[in-house]
């Protein structure tokens, strides 16, 4: 699949996925591409945690769980490292987007289905506990949690803004 097939076809997939497991090298190959989005001033603040299978995505979902998640047999949890944020500038905002993006669309390239899962830990509680999961160090925080696996149907895909509604040349009119 090409880079602009990929870019149309990635979408979040909602709903349930299939008991197929996801190889742990597709999962390497989709976190490799994560860790090679860009950062602001180099700092790579991501760092990922793999979830090989479903015993281990249940125990994030034992914590705070969603349709996608319920049933993912992977994920990839997205964290930052606030220590590597020098200066005035904070960037885990930008870096943190970046690669996932870029493992949401290494995930429909290799024809997975996977989903941007972040408002779980926009709680504090739910927060605080993933952290503990995952034996976070100090300063670390859980941003995002990718379910990725093979959908169990079509999946509900939402429309676009027609491009000539969201693009100019030059300036606004």
């Amino acid at each position: 699949m090409d880079f602009f097939e990929t870019v149309e076809k990635r979408y979040s997939h909602k709903e349930g996925f299939l008991p197929t497991p996801v190889p742990r090298e597709h999962l390497e190959k989709i976190a490799h591409a994560g860790l090679m989005a860009p950062s602001g001033t180099n700092a790579q603040s991501v760092s990922l945690v793999l979830l090989p299978d479903r015993a281990a995505v249940q125990s994030l979902c034992d914590i705070a769980s969603s349709a996608g998640l319920a049933t993912a047999p992977a994920a990839i949890a997205l964290f930052t490292d606030s220590a590597t944020q020098k200066g005035p500038e904070n960037f885990e905002k930008e870096d943190y987007s970046a690669a996932c993006e870029n493992m949401l669309l290494a995930a429909t390239a290799m024809g997975y289905s996977a989903l941007w899962l972040d408002y779980l830990y926009f709680d504090e509680n739910n927060q605080k506990a993933a952290l503990a999961l995952f034996n976070a160090p100090e300063g670390f925080h859980l941003h995002v949690v990718i379910p990725i696996g093979m959908p169990d149907g079509p999946g509900s895909r939402r429309e676009k803004r027609p491009f000539s509604e969201r693009m100019r040349y030059v300036k606004f009119e």
